[in-house]
């Protein structure tokens, strides 16, 4: 018999750093942050990530935020925030330190 799905929601979070984080079975994932990633390869995470700065330091929420979690096959997907607020930040970020860098475009 299937164990009952809980109709509890997951308790809001406050004073860390939005996130969308992806995992892709045993092969590996990422945490995308707004000011840095996380990538990892295999299953476990702990002790194989890499981390890839993307600007400055990390900035908390203020607003309290629910943790939110989608499994689809293989594929597991956790998100705190506003996952398209989480990618669009990161992008401006990633272009701020493109465009500091210095590095003119062909």
């Amino acid at each position: 018999m299937a164990e009952p799905i809980s109709d509890r929601k997951p308790a809001r979070v406050r004073g860390v750093e939005r996130s969308l984080q992806v995992q892709v079975g045993g092969l590996g994932g990422f945490e995308l942050r707004p000011t840095r990633v996380f990538v990892w390869g295999g299953g476990e995470r702990e002790g194989r990530e890499r981390v890839l700065p993307l600007g400055s330091a990390p900035r908390s929420l203020t607003i309290p935020r629910r943790p939110r979690e989608l499994q689809a096959g293989g594929v597991e997907v956790r998100t705190l925030g506003n996952p398209l607020m989480t990618i669009a930040l990161a992008g401006v970020h990633a272009a701020r330190r493109l465009r500091s860098s210095g590095n003119p475009r062909p």
